[in-house]
């Protein structure tokens, strides 16, 4: 198959398709770098009182491991590093993913697990800890159970809808968390490369407290680098009326691998 050249306005030279897609894959990885890097550096410089308010940097990196056509394994480790008290909180965890098959809409089967399927189900544990702790053990182990629907809107945007149980045990204590987050997203393609912007909130209700004490706001998105690989970054304001820090400003870098 002979594939046809396109000019290239800007440097008044020729590329064929494939070239223009590769390049198009390094200019999205350059301007995730970039972009993280430039809101790394203003929040850094960002004026706040270290009593009520931090800012984050979160690298994270996740695995997802196809075990069947209807089950998968979500592996994550990331390192919360609060840039404003040089405190680092690292987690570690274990996740297994499932969903019913599509009966409906027989082409899902193949499709990719958070863009096209319409309901999927996560079991996972996971544990937090800082190096402060390692003496001790764990700060927190964590039980996972979460629930994902999605809905399709005008314009190919869809409503991402998750309801989450964190089973906790905080140094000992047992309490449990439930999260409700609401989204909306929409991929777009340019030049093969496939972005997914997003926008979230989400509502925390605290059995310490028997109240919705945090809310959490999230903008970012997903960028396809290769079949396997793909890189999120965003930015994060969390808000929280019972605890000793009141607002906080993350940064995350996500790094994530599909086999």
């Amino acid at each position: 198959m002979q594939i046809k050249p396109a000019y290239d306005v800007a440097g008044g030279g020729l590329y064929t398709q494939s070239g223009m897609q590769s390049e198009f894959r390094r200019d999205a990885l350059r301007i995730s770098v970039i972009a993280s890097s430039y809101v790394a550096l203003s929040l850094s410089s960002l004026p706040v009182s270290a009593d009520d308010h931090v800012r984050e940097f979160v690298p994270e990196l996740n695995g997802f491991i196809k075990l069947t056509d209807q089950t998968r394994l979500f592996l994550l480790g990331d390192l919360t590093q609060n840039l404003t008290k040089d405190r680092t909180e690292g987690e570690l965890g274990a996740h297994l993913d499932f969903t019913l098959m599509p009966v409906l809409r027989p082409r899902l089967t193949e499709g990719d697990w958070v863009r096209d399927r319409y309901l999927w189900m996560r079991v996972g544990y996971a544990v937090l800890t800082t190096p402060d702790s390692r003496g001790t053990g764990p700060e927190e182990r964590r039980g996972i159970i979460e629930v994902t629907g999605r809905v399709p809107l005008p314009n190919e945007v869809w409503l991402v809808n998750r309801g989450r149980v964190d089973l906790r045990d905080i140094q000992g204590e047992s309490s449990q968390r439930y999260r409700l987050r609401f989204g909306i997203e929409r991929e777009f393609k340019v030049g093969g490369v496939v972005t997914v912007p997003y926008a979230q909130a989400e509502a925390f209700y605290d059995t310490r407290f028997d109240t919705w004490n945090r809310q959490l706001y999230q903008l970012g998105a997903e960028v396809e680098l290769t079949k396997r690989w793909r890189v999120e970054p965003y930015y994060a304001r969390q808000n929280d009326s019972r605890s000793s820090v009141e607002r906080v400003d993350r940064l995350g870098l996500v790094l994530k691998y599909f086999h």
